[in-house]
């Protein structure tokens, strides 16, 4: 009964995705669309769905669908699951895409070292310092001379791995990444990754989610004017800036036509940005899954496609996945995939990152003395935090709320991305101070303070793995610091405290597995995490810069300094 299902299954998702003029993930006819890859997909024959999508072809592209149309004729079309399993292994294979690299600039005992006063922490740090070269990376001579049998985008320059599964470079894991790295004083591989990125931009006019082709229907959060802003900071290289100032202002001219949305509030205008991704077809990497996920709205085809591309947006905001995209006819959060709706959300977090993206070119602009080019993005600048205010601001709760397009009202649930506009500082300066101390009532309010091993991205469990009780490395810097840059006494206090968690979670979890994870459990100190579409995976790039960013300001014997605020 179970295989006649999922037979009846294929066919109607065949025939929706045929009968449909859809838009793809990407033009490849083997890792984005077409039948190969859903019949091999849908076969379920690995565990993983991106497992499929990550390995290299044997022959060039027209000898394996040669090779495909050929099983499907002798099969009449309906090749059983072990002849499909066997054409993928004589025709793919998983070999190295990308070669071990050490890096020339790793320094066992940089500076950051010698100024940490507590042995602890120190000998912790060290740790993960030691931790870089083992996740340094470059792409090999296999998919340089052969793009197109491999899924893998080559960029020019070594880059530093997520871990696990995650084995390409994510373009806003690079952000905390590069702050270690900084950190760890390693500048010329800091910058190599920050050229990849630029170099993908002048390729597709963005930065894509990940560094494969099957990201190349979405981004993630819009960090690289940050993370030249941090590399410009620490280094002093102004010449850098200049050569590359046109390619930031390409990546920001992205999300400004492709991403933006107008909302009208009270009789004004005001413009914004969300997460959109134009496919709407099922996630390569994710295939199956997302077919099961929106198999569950039979019979509404349009509806069908909308789940797809709400599902590739969720991916594209980094909260993959989270009740925050979930909700029923009247807002209120469920945490069913099959009820999301990413697309209808006007996200705080998004624009928060704009805003400073705006900030941060404007003082771009005035160094390279490009008065019109300064004026241009203070004005973008000011628009958008205009627009923050007005639209995510609740001054009852003294905190910002994503928007409900659809409904017209503020979505008044507790989610990390609250505090995003702290962060970037998108606010006047009068009241900065205010909104700080008010950010850390909520806080208090919320009951976030009192748990041990973080804060949790949203107080809704689900089994999703960016709900309860999961704390994500990200969003643990961006409260802390946002809150600790307000000037407000009491929240500079409860930075302290919630870096101090963090951070002694951070350490027991690594002294109990000799590993750090993408994402820990707030209930217990030390946890990993856990829930979602895959299991919780080590290594972890972005969970050891942020927290050597957090050292970094808490745990030097020298005068407290922000890694990278320009």
């Amino acid at each position: 009964m179970k295989k006649l299902w999922e037979h009846l299954l294929f066919l109607m998702i065949m025939i929706q995705l045929c009968s449909a003029q859809t838009k793809q993930s990407c033009h490849s006819a083997v890792y984005c669309q077409g039948d190969l890859l859903h019949l091999v997909q849908t076969a379920k024959i690995f565990n993983d769905s991106k497992t499929f999508v990550d390995m290299a072809m044997i022959h060039p592209l027209n000898e394996t669908l040669k090779r495909f149309q050929l099983l499907m004729s002798e099969n009449d079309e309906h090749p059983t699951r072990e002849q499909i399993k066997e054409f993928v292994y004589k025709n793919f294979k998983s070999i190295g895409e990308l070669d071990e690299y050490y890096p020339r600039d790793f320094k066992h005992e940089p500076k950051i070292i010698k100024e940490i006063t507590d042995p602890v922490v120190r000998k912790f740090a060290q740790s993960l310092i030691d931790i870089w070269p083992t996740l340094t990376r470059t792409v090999s001579y296999h998919v340089i001379d052969h793009p197109e049998t491999h899924s893998l985008i080559p960029v020019p320059h070594p880059f530093v791995i997520p871990g696990g599964r995650f084995k390409e470079l994510y373009y806003w894991d690079t952000y905390w990444i590069l702050k270690g790295l900084l950190l760890s004083d390693m500048v010329e591989t800091a910058r190599g990754m920050i050229q990849n990125l630029l170099s993908m931009v002048e390729r597709f006019g963005f930065v894509p989610n990940g560094g494969r082709i099957y990201y190349l229907n979405r981004s993630q959060p819009p960090l690289l004017t940050q993370m030249v802003a941090d590399y410009v900071k620490y280094t002093k290289d102004f010449e850098f800036l200049r050569n590359n100032i046109n390619t930031l202002e390409k990546e920001l001219q992205f999300w400004l036509t492709k991403r933006l949305v107008t909302i009208e509030k009270g009789g004004k205008t005001y413009e914004l940005a969300r997460y959109d991704s134009e496919s709407d077809t099922p996630r390569p990497e994710s295939y199956w899954e997302d077919i099961e996920t929106c198999s569950r709205l039979t019979g509404e085809k349009e509806k069908m496609y909308e789940c797809y591309a709400d599902l590739k947006s969720g991916a594209e905001s980094g909260m993959d996945f989270t009740s925050r995209w979930m909700f029923d006819k009247f807002g209120e959060p469920t945490g069913n995939l099959a009820d999301i709706n990413t697309r209808r959300i006007i996200p705080v977090d998004l624009n928060g990152f704009l805003y400073k993206a705006f900030k941060v070119m404007y003082k771009f602009n005035l160094i390279l003395q490009r008065e019109e080019e300064a004026k241009f993005w203070l004005d973008k600048a000011d628009q958008w935090k205009n627009s923050i205010e007005n639209i995510f601001y609740n001054e009852e709760d003294g905190i910002w709320y994503d928007f409900d397009e659809k409904l017209g009202k503020q979505r008044k649930h507790f989610y990390v991305s609250n505090f995003l506009p702290l962060w970037a500082g998108a606010m006047d300066d009068n009241v900065k101070e205010e909104r700080g101390r008010r950010a850390a009532e909520y806080l208090k309010k919320k009951g976030i303070v009192n748990f041990q091993g973080g804060i949790p991205s949203t107080l809704l469990q689900t089994g999703q793995q960016w709900d309860f009780p999961n704390a994500w490395p990200p969003y643990q810097n961006l409260i802390i610091i946002g809150l600790d840059k307000s000037n407000s006494t009491e929240a500079k206090e409860v930075a302290k405290q919630l870096a101090h968690k963090w951070i002694n979670s951070n350490i027991k979890g690594f002294h109990d597995n000799k590993a750090m994870f993408e994402k820990y459990d707030v209930q217990t100190s030390g946890q990993f995490g856990g829930g979602g579409e895959y299991n919780v995976q080590a290594g972890f790039g972005w969970s050891n810069g942020g927290i050597l960013e957090l050292i970094h300001l808490y745990y030097r014997a020298k005068t407290r300094k922000y890694i990278g605020s320009f």
